[in-house]
């Protein structure tokens, strides 16, 4: 991995910050659903509580959001989401409906050899769905809307502009369908392979459209089915 050094780009913090930025990013990501233990910890009676977990659940999203929207202009000044256009809408669905078709059949594999109705990650998201009203819908909000939003900044926006040049295409997105898939924690290779898939035709739109509200878009539309899926499963 080279850094890009341009005339018109500013200068990037040392690869050492970068590291320890998108480690220390990656960690926050992961970190902040263990508020939703508190809330469910917390008694039904106790609202104010409760109303505090919930503040810090969504605020923790919105400065890893801020934060990291503020790093990736360290890392490169030109433009990185727009208004999908709409050829970057015909990208996002024929995406969706590769990724959907190809996780199905992955999906069945899991089942088959390793009796996995769902991913591991996808479990502990219904559990949670299941075990509390409060829980319910901070984490429908934050995985249709907030999410999507960190993880792109993150996986594609900071990942593939702080270590890769603009013009490296392949290599970028094996690094971030990499880390994209640690990050959900899967038991089984077929796990890791579905979310292999999904990040790698996030990470595809991002570097075709060069707009994280491409790969954005995409995300919370696979999140979407995804959770109101787990949502219909309870009720």
């Amino acid at each position: 991995m080279q850094q890009l050094k341009l005339p018109s780009d500013p200068a990037k913090p040392s690869i050492f910050t970068r590291i320890l930025l998108f480690a220390t990013f990656f960690v926050a990501i992961e970190a902040v659903p263990v508020v939703l233990l508190w809330v469910r910890k917390a008694a039904q009676s106790q609202i104010l509580l409760r109303s505090l977990f919930a503040v810090l659940y969504i605020g923790g999203f919105i400065v890893i959001i801020l934060a990291l929207n503020y790093s990736m202009k360290q890392v490169t000044n030109h433009s990185y989401w727009h208004w999908p256009t709409l050829s970057d809408i015909q990208l996002i669905v024929i995406a969706f409906v590769g990724a959907i078709a190809i996780e199905m059949v992955l999906n069945w594999a899991n089942r088959s050899l390793f009796h996995q109705t769902q991913t591991a990650n996808n479990e502990a998201i219904r559990y949670l769905l299941a075990s509390d009203h409060w829980i319910f819908y901070l984490l429908m909000f934050s995985g249709i809307f907030l999410s999507p939003i960190a993880e792109e900044l993150l996986f594609r926006g900071y990942l593939m502009n702080a270590f890769f040049k603009p013009e490296s295409f392949w290599l970028p997105i094996v690094v971030s369908v990499i880390f994209f898939s640690l990050a959900h924690a899967s038991t089984t290779i077929i796990s890791y392979l579905i979310y292999m898939t999904l990040g790698c035709f996030l990470a595809y739109t991002y570097r075709r459209t060069n707009n994280l509200a491409a790969s954005i878009g995409l995300h919370m539309l696979n999140n979407l089915i995804a959770m109101v899926g787990m949502a219909a499963m309870i009720h």
